[in-house]
């Protein structure tokens, strides 16, 4: 979960800033772990189209203390369960966008066989 932190933040201070206060201390870290609680991580491959363009296909979305498995290594929980390719995972705060993340992982692409999922 260390590599997540680094991503969460920017987002966290921004919202200490909102709220009138700086970060104090090892409330990045609280504060990181009270915001998991009610982030979700969205999966898209990015999808191989015409010439250069890409899609991007939904696979999946999670709240993150559902899911240690990504938590802990989101390359292999990724590669187990959809295979090789280029993917991009958005992390949203309840319904605020937090950052974005791409990961490549290596295999046979079971993404492409699979039903794209569509989110709000």
């Amino acid at each position: 979960m260390d590599w997540l932190l680094p991503l969460y933040s920017e987002y966290i201070e921004r919202e200490f800033q909102r709220e009138g206060g700086a970060c104090p201390g090892n409330s990045l870290e609280e504060a990181f772990m009270g915001t998991l609680a009610t982030s979700t991580a969205t999966l898209y491959i990015m999808e191989p189209t015409s010439g250069s363009n890409i899609r991007f296909k939904g696979l999946g979305q999670w709240l993150l203390p559902e899911e240690p498995e990504f938590l802990a290594d989101p390359n292999a929980f990724i590669a187990d369960r959809f295979g090789g390719g280029k993917y991009k995972v958005n992390f949203h705060h309840g319904a605020t966008f937090v950052c974005t993340h791409n990961f490549r992982t290596w295999g046979e692409e079971r993404w492409r066989n699979m039903d794209e999922v569509l989110f709000e």
